[in-house]
């Protein structure tokens, strides 16, 4: 009988509708200008790879030396190609 009552003190009671947390998923990508859906990390594909080559951050903002890093990034994927 005991561990009945254990059972029932570990389940949760009746839970309302206003104590669950809602979590609205990114409908556009982040970067200014930028409409196009989410792709990954909130981000669409373009703007993804920037993401990883330190161009944007998680706000999709430019850093200050964003020329400095495009040139560089500009000429790494040419001579990738």
């Amino acid at each position: 009988m005991a561990k009945d009552k254990s059972k029932a003190a570990n389940q949760p009671q009746n839970q309302h509708a206003s104590d669950n947390n809602v979590v609205q998923l990114p409908t556009r990508c982040p970067v200014d200008k930028c409409g196009k859906k989410p792709y990954k990390s909130s981000f669409c594909e373009e703007h993804f790879t920037w993401f990883k080559e330190g161009l944007i951050n998680r706000k999709g903002e430019r850093p200050r030396d964003f020329d400095k890093k495009y040139q560089a990034f500009l000429k790494r994927q040419k001579q990738a190609a």
